[in-house]
């Protein structure tokens, strides 16, 4: 195996014998954010343009600042509560899955987002990262919507203690007022690490995302 490959496997061992996942799974409508996510693209720069993922991205930012034990790691003298939300999101290379982290989410627009995760995306594909892109991460997003996928369970990326598994965004008959209506729905999963919190915080903190994601405009606040 690549170096990179037996890196994963040490890490993701290491998640699911010492941490205690729980799992949580919740569907969105991302129908109200999709066309946000138009409207603000329609005048942007290539470099500012807001991606879905994006969008997750600046929600998890809001989410974990009222939510703060996802953000936070466990240690034998109790938790340890992050200063700030640094977002690792996955990016799949040839080698292998890495997840490096957007810094100082707390302190960035929804634009200011989408512009750094570009970079950071060019620069992991080019090896150009930085030391503490690699290990200051705090919460991570992974994201197979590109593939098709429906729902992604993932492991927590220690000693981080949640992870949020993004599916696609499908068209899906939902009930709105008592009538059958086709919106745009994208399903969560929250894996977390029960020593840290328990399913009702955990509940509380991806409806929380639900939320935010379901009525965009509190995004770009």
């Amino acid at each position: 195996m690549s170096r990179m490959r037996q890196a994963i496997a040490r890490r993701m061992l290491l998640s699911k014998q010492t941490q205690p996942h729980y799992y949580l799974t919740l569907d969105v409508d991302m129908t109200d954010a999709l066309a946000f996510r138009e409207m603000i693209n329609g005048s942007a720069t290539p470099e500012q343009k807001v991606s879905i993922n994006d969008l997750v991205v600046k929600a998890c930012a809001i989410a974990l600042a009222r939510h703060p034990k996802f953000n936070a790691a466990f240690t034998d003298e109790g938790l340890k509560m992050h200063e700030h939300i640094n977002v690792c999101i996955g990016i799949a290379l040839d080698e292998g899955l890495i997840a490096p982290a957007l810094l100082e989410c707390e302190t960035k627009s929804l634009g200011r987002i989408a512009i750094e995760a570009k970079d950071l995306i060019n620069r992991a594909k080019e090896g150009g990262l930085r030391a503490d892109e690699y290990s200051d991460g705090t919460f991570t997003i992974t994201n197979l919507g590109a593939f098709g996928v429906e729902t992604l369970i993932g492991i927590i990326n220690p000693p981080q203690a949640a992870i949020l598994g993004v599916g696609s965004v499908l068209d899906q008959p939902v009930v709105r007022e008592g009538q059958i209506v086709a919106r745009k729905v994208m399903k969560l999963a929250l894996s977390a690490d029960h020593r840290v919190s328990d399913g009702a915080e955990g509940a509380r903190f991806i409806k929380e995302i639900q939320g935010l994601l379901e009525k965009p405009a509190s995004l770009a606040l």
